[in-house]
């Protein structure tokens, strides 16, 4: 969503066979969040809504245009709270069960984008910087942007994937992933890697290794 939007509209189905409430907010993204406690300068409407079977809702997410970062892009998260029927209403009560009735909370990224950033999102994905800092891998975001990385590969060998403790990279911020023990006194020449561009497709790229590890022979 660009900071130059005043709105953006999202198309919500229900594609259950039974109605639910819906209830939906915009907030930083921490565990247990609320409604009540949310801040973000995105407000999604409505708030509350009932969705029957197969129903549609346009969700509309009007931007309050609070002061944010100019120079990168700054991250949100859209809660969606579906409240079920009661299983009595259902028609499924049945003498000495218990029934439950299971909440879904769905959450997807709002990321707000100054439109004055001097590169795009896939400059930015291929301008990474990779360091091999003796059994560990550095991956540093140089840009503005989010990255979502979907994997990373030693010399692009599809045997060998390093394991993302947390696939989004912030911009200009670096994450450390530690090299399997069979590489970790081994020069690394190449990192292929997967990222996620605006329209949730997957591009493959190889980056050459920066190495700052000392090899000490006697």
């Amino acid at each position: 969503m660009s900071l130059d939007q005043r709105e953006a509209s999202l198309l919500l189905v229900n594609l259950n066979s039974y109605p639910v409430i819906t209830q939906v907010w915009v907030d930083d993204g921490r565990p247990g969040g609320t409604p009540e406690a949310a801040q973000a300068p995105v407000m999604p409407l409505p708030p509350v809504f009932r969705l029957e079977s197969q129903e549609s809702e346009t969700l509309r997410l009007l931007f309050t245009k609070q002061n944010l970062p100019q120079d990168k892009e700054s991250l949100y998260w859209l809660n969606i709270y579906e409240v079920p029927p009661l299983p009595t209403s259902l028609g499924k009560e049945k003498e000495g069960e218990d029934l439950v009735a299971v909440t879904l909370q769905t959450q997807m990224k709002v990321i707000l984008r100054p439109e004055s950033l001097d590169m795009t999102l896939e400059q930015a994905a291929e301008s990474v910087s990779i360091t091999q800092k003796g059994d560990q891998i550095e991956i540093s975001n140089l840009s503005p942007y989010y990255l979502t990385l979907t994997y990373m590969k030693i010399n692009d060998d599809t045997q060998d994937v390093l394991s993302l403790g947390e696939p989004m990279l912030s911009p200009f911020s670096s994450q450390s992933f530690e090299l399997p023990a069979n590489y970790a006194a081994t020069l690394i020449d190449q990192i292929g890697y997967g990222w996620i561009d605006d329209d949730g497709i997957m591009h493959q790229r190889k980056q050459a290794v920066k190495n700052e590890i000392s090899i000490i022979t006697q």
